[in-house]
Order: C-alpha cells, then sequence, then structure tokens
C-alpha cells in the first residue's frame, strides 16, 4: 500500500497536477498581462469543431472599459464592457472571429478608458479566448473549453 502511495506522489510531482499553463509579458504600451494555456476540461470542444477556422472570444470579469480590438490591423471589436462582477458566471459580451487562412493571426487590444493594451498571436491550437481584467491586469485564457452555463 504506501508503495502504491509513493508511486502516485511521484507520478502527480512528474505529472504536475495543474491543468493549465502561466505565461507573463509585457505589452508595447508597458503594461503587464497574463496568458494561461488550459489543457483540459468538462466541456471540451470535439475535434471535428477545433478544424474550424473560427475563435470564440468571451469578456468575463472585472471590465468597465471601451475596448477596441484588430486581428491583422483590422478592426473586429469596438464597444464598451462592462461586466456583472457579482455573478461571475455572466460575461458582458462575446465575439465569433472567422479566421481566412493565413498562417498568422496578430491580435491588438486597447482598454481605451484604462490606457492598457495587449498584443498577441493567436494559437490556433485553441478555439476559445477568454478574456479578464483583474488587479489592473489583463489575464487571456487560451481554452478549446467551451462556456456552459
Amino acid at each position: 500500500m504506501k508503495k502504491c502511495i509513493y508511486v502516485f506522489i511521484v507520478m502527480c510531482s512528474i505529472c504536475g497536477c495543474k491543468g493549465y499553463k502561466q505565461l507573463t509579458q509585457k505589452s508595447t504600451c508597458g503594461n503587464e498581462f497574463e496568458i494561461q494555456y488550459i489543457r483540459s476540461g468538462k466541456y471540451l470542444l470535439p475535434q471535428k469543431e477545433r478544424d474550424k477556422n473560427y475563435f470564440l472570444i468571451y469578456f468575463e470579469s472585472h471590465f468597465n472599459d471601451k475596448i477596441k480590438i484588430k486581428v491583422n490591423q483590422n478592426e473586429i471589436f469596438n464597444k464598451q464592457v462592462i461586466t456583472n462582477d457579482k455573478r461571475p458566471d455572466d460575461y458582458s459580451d462575446r465575439i465569433m472571429y472567422k479566421m481566412d487562412g493565413k498562417n498568422e493571426y496578430i491580435m491588438d487590444i486597447q482598454g481605451i478608458d484604462s490606457n492598457t493594451c495587449l498584443n498577441l498571436t493567436l494559437d490556433k491550437k485553441y478555439r476559445v479566448m477568454y478574456f479578464f481584467y483583474y488587479q489592473n491586469k489583463w489575464i487571456v485564457r487560451f481554452s478549446n473549453e467551451l462556456r456552459i452555463n
């Protein structure tokens, strides 16, 4: 029995128990932002859906800002985003962006009122992005997990 427990502990330390990878980067306008990659989840998109050429983008929590989003210099979103932080399962807005077959997609996001920005390359292995604004920092979560309310 002890041997099984030791094997389990060793496997957890080797494989890790965390379900995501996290990176911190600095934007071109000086603020830091965090990128998270979620590897597992309860409601994963089937592979057939992940093969389609689109991204779903959700604004999750702590937003009260005018947000502008450009992908490869084309504006895809420009409006006020206000989230209900008393109900964290609510989202203020969502965007579906259809990709056109290019190799690389550069996303530029600006928070006009907060004077923040972030620039990132879309990771085509993931089809869903969740945006959070927490403690004056953007958090971008790449995932293949679909939002179910």
